[in-house]
């Protein structure tokens, strides 16, 4: 039902899924680059020439993609902000040991 020249709808579901661990490596460049191109057509196409059904497969994969893209946007966030947090946790119980050992070595001041 998709649009000449455009990736089926079946190919694009029977590949969303299968997981990548079953597929070979030449199906998942193919799948890569056949995904590409399709991204690409849904793009550059002019809504006004799409069918109604490729129209609707369009909005939906290219929402998801969207949501996809900031969702890696945010995941990279959080770890940067979780690697952040861990470095300055990991001064701070380096500060208290080092506090620590000073006291009881009798190095501190009194």
């Amino acid at each position: 039902m998709s649009d000449a020249g455009r990736k089926p709808v079946s190919d694009k579901i029977s590949e969303t899924i299968t997981p990548d661990s079953q597929k070979s490596y030449a199906e998942q460049i193919k799948e890569s680059a056949t995904g590409a191109y399709d991204k690409v057509a849904r793009d550059i196409q002019p809504e006004e020439s799409k069918s109604t059904f490729q129209s609707g497969v369009d909005s939906v994969t290219g929402g998801s993609s969207d949501a996809k893209k900031s969702a890696d946007e945010n995941s990279a966030s959080f770890v940067d902000t979780a690697k952040e947090y861990a470095a300055s946790a990991q001064q701070s119980a380096a500060d208290a040991l080092n506090s620590a050992s000073e006291y009881l070595s009798g190095s501190a001041k009194k």
